[in-house]
């Protein structure tokens, strides 16, 4: 009667927790909703494993992430806390290297790459954010967009370039024009003539002989708001703008990231709205077999909001008590990124809407990536 009994409590542990560590089938940020993209194995099986940038003295938003001589590297944009979330856009804004031994960090941060006052022309130049960092033909480049104070903040942005021979630089502007690779048509008949932000959020990808930074630009609202490519013989340019754009969104997005694995293209980008996915934040796994087209019948949810990996209903009700940043109430999360090893996504990177440490600024959280058939 005893070995029966301790047979059954054995049976009953064992099933309690192999019931606990069932594989997600939805996240919580759907509501209990259809979604309108299926899930990724990579959305349902990530492990939030904590800040990889946070300063009190700053708000910390876009990194990029790169390994290099046996280290982790992250590129990540910042302003001081006091300047709140408008900072972003100011002469104070600037994006740093930060450096680890580890993917999860902790980073420390070994210097300054660019600020306003590294501009040739700062009469045109402010505020650089948003750095994509690419290791391309032995050389490394980061992206980045700037403000045109002449014009004012948030319209007129343009796609930078720098350029080093190693990451720890010197670092110099790419090609001519103080750098910048992409902006704007003044040709009417362009998708891209008027676009409300300029060109902003980039990515990049060489492909083939040829090179390509991804951009967004048109109106900021419903299905006006698209991305498209520049492509040119030259890593330093000139490039020229598609003439049409290569997403077939149905709602906002911004903030990719194009990269490549198992011989097929990739790009993320935040779903801002929820239009494109039916959950508000989400970020979008998009798949193409050329990387010069992305349509949604091929995407996938890639990864939910920081709600959907952290905390429970009192933890999140703890949390809000303590008044923390919050840039949007969803937890959704913005400039993704993915660390490549040995060519398959390890990790990834975002900054988040709302401080999970309770803190009175942003900071960029990172995610291991627990699945061998991440895109599945």
């Amino acid at each position: 009667m005893a070995h029966k009994l301790l047979f059954s409590s054995i049976f009953l542990f064992l099933f309690i927790n192999l019931s606990a560590q069932k594989p997600k089938t939805e996240l919580i940020s759907a509501n209990g909703k259809p979604t309108k993209l299926p899930y990724s194995q990579m959305a349902l099986s990530a492990e939030l494993l904590g800040a990889a940038v946070s300063d009190t003295a700053y708000f910390s938003w876009c990194v990029s992430p790169i390994k290099y001589k046996g280290q982790y590297h992250l590129f990540s944009s910042r302003w001081p806390a006091k300047m709140k979330m408008a900072g972003w856009t100011s002469t104070d804004a600037e994006i740093i290297h930060l450096v680890s031994d580890k993917p999860e960090g902790p980073f420390k941060n070994v210097g300054v790459v660019l600020n306003s006052k590294n501009f040739p022309d700062v009469s045109v130049h402010q505020g650089p954010h948003n750095p994509r960092l690419e290791k391309v033909d032995g050389k490394y480049i980061m992206l980045y967009i700037t403000q045109n104070p002449s014009e004012g903040t948030l319209v007129g942005m343009r796609v930078g370039m720098m350029i080093a021979d190693k990451l720890e630089g010197p670092w110099r502007f790419a090609g001519g024009k103080d750098g910048v690779m992409v902006e704007a048509s003044k040709d009417s008949t362009h998708w891209t003539y008027k676009s409300a932000l300029g060109t902003d959020n980039p990515a990049f990808m060489k492909i083939g002989k040829k090179y390509y930074i991804y951009f967004k630009a048109g109106m900021p609202k419903q299905l006006s708001a698209r991305y498209g490519y520049a492509v040119s013989d030259k890593l330093e340019g000139p490039y020229v703008k598609c003439v049409a754009p290569i997403t077939d969104n149905t709602s906002y997005i911004e903030d990719a990231q194009v990269f490549k694995s198992g011989g097929k293209y990739y790009m993320l980008t935040t779903d801002n709205l929820g239009g494109n996915t039916g959950i508000f934040g989400a970020i979008i796994l998009w798949e193409s077999a050329t990387g010069l087209d992305f349509k949604l019948k091929d995407a996938k949810i890639a990864f939910g909001t920081l709600y959907d990996y952290w905390g429970n209903e009192k933890q999140w009700k703890d949390l809000l008590d303590k008044k923390p940043f919050i840039h949007n109430k969803s937890g959704k999360m913005e400039r993704p990124a993915i660390l490549l090893i040995n060519g398959k996504p390890a990790y990834f990177y975002a900054a988040g809407d709302i401080n999970l440490n309770g803190g009175k600024s942003s900071e960029a959280y990172v995610f291991k990536i627990n699945c061998k058939n991440w895109n599945k």
